[in-house]
C-alpha cells in the first residue's frame, strides 16, 4: 500500500491543477454525447465557460471553509502528486441528517491500479464517521466502469437514477 500524504488546497497555487483534474473527471463522467468529441476539444469549451470555471472554484473554496469539508492535494512519500480529493459536507437539520458528499476524486493515471482511490474512500468514511455524518454519498457517469466497479464493491449501494434525453 502506497504513503499517501494529505495537504489542504493551496487556493492561490493549485487553482490550475485542480481546475485540470475536475475537467477530466467531468469528460470521463460526461453524458456519451458529450464525449463525442476528443478530450482537448471538451477541455478547451470547459475552460472557455468561465460560469463552470469559476463557479466550480467558488463552491471548492466556500465548502472548503467548513472544518469537516475535505479538500485536498494527495501526494506520495516523496512528495510527488497523486491526485486531488474533494469532499463537501451538507446538514438538513430537519431530517437529523448530515452528509459527507464527494465531489471528485482523481488520481493521476501513474498512480491508478494500486488500491489508492479505495484507501481515499477509507479516509472520506473516517472523517465522515468522525463529524457525525450519517451518510457518505458519492456519483460517477454511467459509463465509468472502474468508479462504479469500486463502489459497489466499497459497499456503496445506488440511491437515484438521472434521466437526460438529447434534443435535436
Amino acid at each position: 500500500m502506497i504513503h499517501l500524504t494529505h495537504r489542504p488546497i493551496d487556493f492561490e497555487r493549485d487553482r490550475d491543477y485542480v481546475l485540470e483534474c475536475h475537467c477530466r473527471i467531468n469528460y470521463v463522467c460526461d453524458s456519451p454525447w458529450a464525449r463525442v468529441v476528443p478530450y482537448e476539444d471538451y477541455r478547451r469549451n470547459w475552460f472557455s465557460m468561465l460560469a463552470q470555471t469559476d463557479g466550480f472554484w467558488n463552491a471548492l473554496q466556500e465548502s472548503a471553509n467548513d472544518p469537516r469539508a475535505i479538500a485536498e492535494i494527495i501526494e506520495d512519500g516523496t512528495g510527488k502528486t497523486v491526485g486531488y480529493f474533494w469532499g463537501a459536507f451538507w446538514e438538513d437539520a430537519e431530517a437529523g441528517l448530515s452528509c459527507l458528499e464527494l465531489q471528485d476524486l482523481y488520481v493521476e493515471e501513474a498512480f491508478r491500479g494500486q488500491g489508492i482511490a479505495t484507501q481515499l474512500l477509507a479516509y472520506a468514511e473516517e472523517k465522515a464517521r468522525a463529524a457525525g455524518a450519517k451518510l457518505l454519498r458519492s456519483g460517477t457517469g454511467r459509463e465509468n466502469a472502474a468508479s462504479t466497479a469500486m463502489h459497489k464493491k466499497l459497499g456503496f449501494e445506488i440511491y437515484r437514477y438521472e434521466f437526460e434525453k438529447l434534443l435535436q
